[in-house]
């Protein structure tokens, strides 16, 4: 198993003069991001930061952030990500109770934050500045372990408390050569995603590298952004959540999606009135991928062909390569197809423990999802709810 800090070196230096990131009027070369790579890195260790501890990101979602994770992974850091004002107050302050960073990344003037730095000053602050300073990065570090924890990410909550789940560098590296094998990318493409690069979504870059292709980000959040990006750089594929593939479907005179020759989507099926608006605006080049923040973006996925069918259209699609799935009864024993059950995962794109609360989502080698799906003789999977509200209906 390659970990994922040296796909990333190899990605960036396999095509130099390529340009990597957009944003705005901004871009960097695959030659610039190995550069703010590896002198972030440097910065990171030069602060005294080393293997294992945890840096901590409350920053807008730009290059730099996906840049510093990456900086993270090669150097083998925990790296974690807040958005700049989503928790406030006594929520805010819970959240990095629980992260226990060693180095927050932030500009100052969070009030809520700044209190909290203030009352402990042993935790490292550094500045956007500080992070972009190292023009002369120096030998690449040594390289961390497929084991070594590289990434804390959160669960929403939605179902019970938020949960931090960590991560492998080894199975991040699953998740990018996973994506970039299975899905129907064109040559080189041209990405448009509105996401956070620390999220979800964040795990499209790198497949997006390795194959010499250029990621871009909107200016900022909202629609209109979206469009004025689609309008500037001709993206050919363009990853969005439901809520923002929805806004566009509300807007289809807002832009001319001819150079579009993929639309991957994720988070939910799509309902078939949604689907055919999609086709009517973008081609019939929809993809769907299903994951869970446990399995980020590899549990299965739905063709544009998937779409097309008046049944397989409102399926999560076949499992990825390499996943494993079974749809169990209570006792966790396999049902049959067409019959509802948990969703039981195994893979090595699967984090193996939870940083809080303290555990391990698997057992066994599975892990058990919380979703409740049937699958059909063909081994697609279709959503039914989640286990709690499964199990409240009796």
């Amino acid at each position: 198993m390659t970990a994922i800090g040296g796909l990333v070196l190899d990605a960036l230096r396999a095509r130099p003069c390529l340009i990597a990131f957009r944003q705005g009027g901004a871009e960097l070369t695959y030659r610039e991001a190995e550069r703010l790579v590896l002198g972030v890195a440097d910065t990171l260790a030069g602060s005294g930061l080393r293997p294992g501890d945890t840096v901590l990101q409350v920053r807008p979602n730009d290059p730099l952030q996906w840049l510093v994770n990456a900086a993270c992974y090669v150097a083998g850091l925990r790296s974690a990500a807040l958005p700049p004002g989503a928790l406030r107050g006594a929520t805010l302050a819970e959240r990095l109770d629980l992260v226990a960073p060693d180095a927050v990344l932030a500009e100052p003037g969070d009030q809520d934050l700044d209190a909290w730095l203030r009352a402990r000053p042993e935790i490292r602050v550094l500045t956007d500045r500080d992070l972009t300073a190292a023009l002369e990065p120096g030998p690449d570090p040594a390289p961390a372990p497929a084991s070594a924890v590289v990434r804390l990410a959160f669960t929403s909550g939605t179902t019970g408390p938020v949960k931090g789940v960590e991560l492998s560098g080894g199975a991040l590296g699953a998740v990018a050569t996973a994506l970039r094998d299975t899905l129907p990318w064109p040559e080189q493409p041209r990405v448009l995603c509105p996401e956070s690069v620390s999220g979800g979504f964040g795990n499209m870059v790198l497949p997006t590298l390795m194959l010499g292709g250029t990621f871009v980000l909107p200016e900022r959040s909202g629609t209109d952004a979206l469009l004025a990006a689609a309008a500037e750089h001709r993206p050919t594929v363009l990853m969005v959540m439901p809520p923002a593939l929805r806004a566009l479907l509300a807007h289809p005179e807002g832009h001319h999606w001819s150079s579009l020759a993929l639309v991957v989507y994720s988070g939910t099926s799509l309902t078939g009135e949604e689907i055919d608006r999609a086709h009517a605006l973008f081609g019939e080049v929809l993809c769907g991928v299903f994951g869970q923040v446990e399995v980020p973006k590899t549990i299965a996925w739905t063709s544009p062909a998937d779409h097309l069918h008046p049944r397989r259209r409102f399926s999560l699609g076949v499992p990825f390569p390499g996943t494993e799935v079974r749809v169990c009864g209570p006792g966790g024993g396999d049902l049959p197809a067409g019959q509802a059950g948990e969703l039981w995962v195994r893979g090595p794109t699967i984090a193996r423990a939870y940083a809080f609360p303290a555990g391990t989502p698997v057992e066994n080698g599975w892990l058990r999802t919380g979703d409740v799906c049937r699958r059909d003789a063909d081994g697609r999977l279709y959503y039914v709810s989640c286990v709690q509200d499964f199990e409240a209906a009796g």
